[in-house]
């Protein structure tokens, strides 16, 4: 008997559930979410979809995991491009945690642990960002871009608006304003011209919320309040 499109989604679920980590970075639509339990159509068509291509590979006599490295020198050109480990884990529909082992691995080490070819061939599919400022490539340190982006904060501009300005993720403006040691040059020249564009400007002229404007200082000033204690 033929089974349904809805229960070969919930064949593609394994029966015995893992346990969601508590600060696990995994988002809906990714199959490891349907492993985790998520019955979400699209987090169990996700499963399906990446149970059929491991299926696929089987029968190619292709091994289902492969050697991290293509993909971690692969990342390593995505980072250098500017995109943060968070801005790779999207655009594959991975965990952020698994691109940052990835990022990790030496791409000479023969006892790096293998990977899914499925995650494999995600990142290795992500095509190469544009250079935002060819002229500026290398890293700098994060200092002047964190206390920028803090005064944004303070005037009441939300991360998920700068980061569309710039083109980032809105987890990394949270990790260079406060924790990234580094960053490429380019994103910290394009801070600096946004700060200087927005600094003077009232959020809620361009369509911001007063709510959202309001929580937005009041956790800038908490985080003020903790780093000076």
């Amino acid at each position: 008997m033929s089974l349904t499109a809805e229960q070969s989604v919930s064949v593609a679920v394994p029966a015995a559930r893992q346990r969601r980590p508590r600060r696990s970075s995994v988002r809906h639509g990714q199959a490891s979410c349907a492993d985790y339990g998520c019955t979400r159509a699209e987090c169990r068509q996700a499963a399906l979809r990446a149970r059929r291509r491991r299926n696929q590979d089987r029968a190619r006599g292709r091994s289902a995991r492969v050697p991290p490295h293509a993909a971690a020198r692969w990342a390593a050109r995505l980072r250098e491009r500017g995109m943060s480990a968070q801005d790779i884990a999207d655009r594959a529909g991975l965990s952020v945690t698994l691109v940052r082992r990835v990022l990790r691995t030496h791409t000479q080490d023969p006892m790096a642990r293998d990977i899914a070819r499925t995650s494999a061939d995600a990142i290795l599919g992500i095509p190469l960002p544009a250079r935002r400022t060819p002229g500026a490539p290398g890293l700098t340190d994060s200092a002047e871009a964190s206390r920028l982006l803090a005064d944004l904060a303070r005037a009441g501009w939300p991360a998920t608006t700068l980061a569309q300005n710039l083109n980032v993720n809105a987890r990394t403006i949270a990790e260079v304003r406060d924790k990234r040691p580094r960053l490429h040059l380019d994103l910290a020249l394009q801070i600096r011209r946004l700060h200087r564009h927005l600094i003077s400007l009232d959020p809620a002229d361009y369509g911001i919320h007063p709510t959202t404007i309001a929580r937005t200082r009041a956790a800038a000033a908490r985080r003020t309040a903790a780093t000076t204690v």
